[in-house]
């Protein structure tokens, strides 16, 4: 009998081809631009015009890496790596994993690469399944496909019914990048804020947080041993000059009855080792600010510039769920709304706030949004990943779930107005490093000490040269105007 079934021209050449040009729009692109250009102004000048972009991209590359990564390094990555590496090996590594099958007409299916993405680190392979195959077909085999691509370790996500997506990490830049714990500096020039050292990122750039403008808030995420310390320590390092010269106040919550940061007490204006301690520090500290914007707003000051009269007020909480999910309902709710208020009204008149927690989840950091900038270290949860960066941050390549024990300090930031996180690594604070920290902010040395005990104007040395002022010059008809005398009654109460 005759087969009368009408064929479906879904496999006629024609669609066949508009269906590869619309797939590889890199490669058509290319090509239609290419091949006028020659016809137009002749080979020689093309390839002259190809040498000279060649040329400007290696310069960009050499001088400005992540710029370059950023825009347009990591398009050609993903291209080249798609073809030179992912594709030319795809039916041959398939096959050695078994992961074909076969139709009713005995054709082999294989699953289908429809696309790469490459980041410094990370290749993530979007791969549609073949007919009969399951996400843990994949899975049961991801050692293989990682060793059979020379990639360090590879995860499997699922995105949709036959697709998925394989993370394949190529390269670890923190293996073997010495990431130096910066010596603590004796310059107390307010632009230190803007440049607060911590580490490096994967670049071999070193890396600063800007407590001045662009770093104003900071959330920090991260598991047990993750690395947490070392970064609110490393912030305390930088800043250390500018907090014994009395330009930056720090407020410490420290609700783990002080195990962390006890050993630094004499850093900070105000230590709380517990949480109701923590929530009569927040309202200090709330209470503080909410004067100084009254004062402030009144002179018509629009913003105040750090300085021993308007100190930057350093807000740390060490344990945020400590604060806002594990205490009682009163201090849970005072708690978040204070917080809440100091992190929507005091970034004109020197309020930072850098808090830390386990648990990035909405129950634990109500507020995560208002803070402008998110560094997540080592989470126990995929999940974890975007509740901290933001959605879709991970599937981006910002895999912290993936960060290793070994590798503590390690973490992807994510500022606001940024689409892609950095990656980044903190350098290690020892207990060594604290001691010279607090050592340097007690004891005298090159920097103005934050108190004066009373009576050093009486006792202090005169002045050389003093004997031979003409101080006729010097006279005012409003004596108590004089700039010399002010500030009297500040060092008393400072006292």
């Amino acid at each position: 009998m005759r087969d009368t079934r009408v064929e479906v021209a879904s496999s006629t050449p024609a669609r066949a081809v508009g269906r590869w040009l619309i797939k590889h729009p890199r490669s058509v692109g290319t090509t239609a631009v290419l091949t006028p250009a020659v016809v137009l102004v002749g080979y020689q000048a093309a390839l002259i015009t190809a040498g000279a972009a060649v040329l400007a991209g290696a310069s960009w590359r050499v001088l400005d890496a992540p710029t370059f990564d950023r825009f347009a390094g990591r398009l050609l990555r993903a291209w080249w790596r798609r073809w030179a590496v992912y594709h030319r090996q795809w039916l041959r590594i398939l096959v050695a994993c078994n992961l074909t099958t076969s139709d009713h007409k005995g054709a082999v299916l294989v699953p289908r690469l429809r696309r790469v993405r490459s980041t410094w680190v990370w290749d993530t392979l979007f791969i549609d399944l073949a007919k009969g195959q399951q996400p843990e077909d994949i899975g049961g085999v991801l050692d293989r496909i990682a060793n059979s691509f020379r990639a360090r370790s590879a995860s499997l996500r699922v995105l949709g019914p036959g697709r998925i997506a394989v993370d394949l990490q190529r390269r670890e830049p923190f293996d073997e990048m010495p990431i130096p714990l910066a010596p603590l500096a004796e310059s107390t020039a307010v632009e230190r804020l803007g440049q607060v050292e911590l580490g490096r990122d994967e670049y071999g750039r070193d890396f600063a947080l800007d407590l001045l403008k662009r770093d104003l808030h900071v959330l920090l995420a991260g598991a047990t041993g993750a690395g947490k310390g070392s970064w609110l320590w490393g912030l305390l390092r930088s800043v250390a000059p500018l907090i014994r010269a009395g330009v930056v106040r720090v407020w410490m919550i420290d609700p783990k009855g002080g195990m962390e940061f006890g050993a630094g007490r004499d850093l900070f204006h105000r230590f709380a080792a517990d949480d109701t301690t923590g929530l009569k520090v927040l309202r200090e500290y709330t209470s503080v600010l909410d004067a100084r914007k009254i004062v402030l707003g009144n002179q018509g000051v629009r913003a105040a510039t750090p300085s021993a009269e308007t100190p930057l007020e350093l807000l740390i909480c060490d344990e945020l769920a400590a604060m806002t999910a594990y205490t009682s309902r009163d201090i849970k709710g005072e708690f978040e709304t204070l917080l809440s208020k100091a992190l929507t009204q005091y970034r004109a008149v020197g309020g930072r706030i850098i808090a830390a927690t386990q648990e990035p989840t909405k129950d634990v950091v109500p507020m995560r949004g208002l803070f402008p900038t998110k560094i997540a270290l080592r989470v126990d949860q995929a999940s974890y990943v975007d509740m901290c960066l933001g959605e879709g941050v991970r599937d981006l390549g910002a895999f912290a779930d993936k960060i290793p024990d070994y590798m503590p300090g390690v973490a992807y930031l994510k500022r606001d107005g940024r689409r892609e996180a950095l990656r980044v690594r903190a350098a290690y604070t020892a207990d060594d490093d604290i001691a010279e920290l607090v050592e340097l902010v007690t004891s005298p040395g090159t920097v103005s000490p934050i108190r004066r005990p009373i009576g050093d104007d009486a006792t202090a040395p005169a002045r050389d040269g003093w004997a031979d002022t003409d101080f006729e010059d010097l006279e005012d008809d409003e004596p108590e105007e004089i700039a010399y005398f002010d500030g009297d009654d500040e060092d008393e109460e400072i006292a």
